[in-house]
């Protein structure tokens, strides 16, 4: 029995071993590609949205302009200068589209929007005078614009450059929503359908088993290995594969148990936060901006879903309708369901509790009993609500310390993802040296 048992277990580290060294390597190097990506990315030449100006006329009441019939609603509804001239921008939760009128003669303007695009596209990426090969709206996310970025919809702005630059843009609120070029797009193209099985996303139950029984099969064969590491003999490749292996092994275990873990907490649906209020156009008053210069106006739904304007100008931030002295810190308190006496403080970065993936910039953070709540207060909306169970403050701890080495941001982002490129190109190593010992192996093997 003693000789039979490092036999089988010979046999079972080979049969697995053909799915999991290919499985390993493949991981790896899509692993090893990550960083090369964050790398290489291309960044916006500019990160703050345009400056909208100073509105010099006040044009008349958006309503009677954005519905003629009397029966739409909306979530938002702001004054938006496109090419020098003043629109009304309404957004329909059901639409992709904006609707758009002038605000000087009241036509229907549905250009506008995706003029607008373009100049932030321009703004943002610092382009003023190049071409632009293609525009169109994205309102589902896909393998270039994946579900990481959060905003939807957004305008795809894709200019005539030498690199295949493409910008995202939020027409909505003038966000840059993403950045991409032609390596990037072939990057991430690699990187989702390797290394998450991307390509079965139409099948979310099959990708989820598939990636589970690939994961199973490295961790199996890594702990059948690790027992037979206890007697490994040899030389040549054989003692080559047994070194790396020694080194590999608490590397492979780390990866794919936190992993495994990751796949499994999070495959059901996301955290759902709630929609932003919608009110009817009919019931939009006109604006009453008073005396002073105006910056901004923007009409989202107060707490009984009537529309509320958001006054803007030199002299600081007003509420129509509202008593003296209502503040951001009170609409965000309403939006956020909390209580008067709620601390709210201004957010202006993104941070380890407001991460750079929830991508709205400035929001209110209000202080509530089961964590904090950000809200977005010019669109109306909760922006995040990082409220966590046990278990998946466990998975994320896990993903964060295990999977991407956050613990070792003091030493700089650089540095740390020397390490974990050092750490998968010896998985990778000790996967294809296992490879190269399989044919060996069966050779060896007794035909009868």
């Amino acid at each position: 029995m003693k000789t039979k048992r490092p036999a089988t277990a010979r046999m079972r580290h080979r049969q697995i071993g053909w799915v999991a060294a290919f499985v390993a390597m493949a991981w790896a190097l899509t692993g090893f590609l990550h960083p090369v990506m964050s790398w290489t990315a291309p960044r916006p030449a500019v990160q703050t949205p345009p400056s909208g100006g100073q509105i010099r006329t006040l044009p008349d009441i958006p309503g009677q302009f954005l519905d003629k019939s009397g029966q739409i609603r909306t979530v938002q509804v702001r004054l938006v200068t496109i090419g020098g001239r003043p629109y009304w921008m309404a957004t329909d939760p059901e639409v992709a589209r904006k609707m758009v009128a002038d605000a000087v003669t009241g036509d229907p303007a549905p250009e506008a929007e995706e003029a607008h695009a373009i100049a932030l596209a321009r703004h943002y990426a610092a382009l003023p005078e190049a071409g632009v090969r293609s525009v169109e709206i994205i309102d589902r996310f896909n393998t270039e614009y994946p579900q990481i970025n959060r905003l939807l919809p957004v305008w795809r702005v894709a200019f005539d450059t030498p690199e295949g630059l493409a910008v995202y843009v939020d027409t909505g609120a003038d966000r840059l929503a993403a950045v991409t070029d032609g390596r990037r797009r072939a990057l991430l193209f690699v990187f989702q359908n390797v290394h998450t099985l991307k390509f079965l996303s139409f099948a979310e139950p099959l990708r989820v088993a598939v990636l589970a029984g690939l994961i199973l099969s490295v961790i199996a064969t890594s702990l059948i290995g690790a027992a037979l590491l206890l007697k490994a003999k040899g030389r040549g490749l054989r003692k080559a594969h047994t070194l790396a292996a020694w080194a590999a092994l608490p590397l492979i275990l780390m990866f794919t148990l936190s992993g495994m873990f990751h796949l499994l907490v999070t495959m059901g649906p996301g955290q759902a936060l709630p929609p932003p209020g919608v009110f009817s156009l009919a019931e939009l008053e006109a604006p009453r901006p008073g005396a002073g210069s105006l910056y901004g106006l923007t009409a989202t739904a107060g707490a009984d879903g009537k529309p509320l304007w958001r006054i803007e100008t030199g002299g600081g931030i007003a509420y129509q309708g509202q008593a003296e002295g209502y503040t951001d810190a009170d609409r965000a308190r309403a939006i956020a369901g909390a209580g008067p006496e709620a601390a709210v403080s201004l957010v202006t970065r993104f941070g380890r509790d407001y991460s750079f993936a929830n991508k709205r910039l400035p929001v209110m953070r209000v202080e509530g009993a089961d964590g904090p709540v950000f809200v977005d207060v010019r669109e109306g909306l909760v922006a995040a609500a990082p409220r966590r169970s046990a278990l998946q403050k466990a998975e994320g701890w896990s993903f964060d310390t295990l999977h991407k080495w956050e613990f070792l941001r003091p030493i700089g982002t650089r540095n740390r993802d020397y390490l974990l490129m050092a750490a998968v190109g010896v998985i990778f190593l000790t996967a294809g040296l296992g490879l190269a010992l399989l044919p060996r192996r069966r050779r060896k093997q007794p035909s009868g």
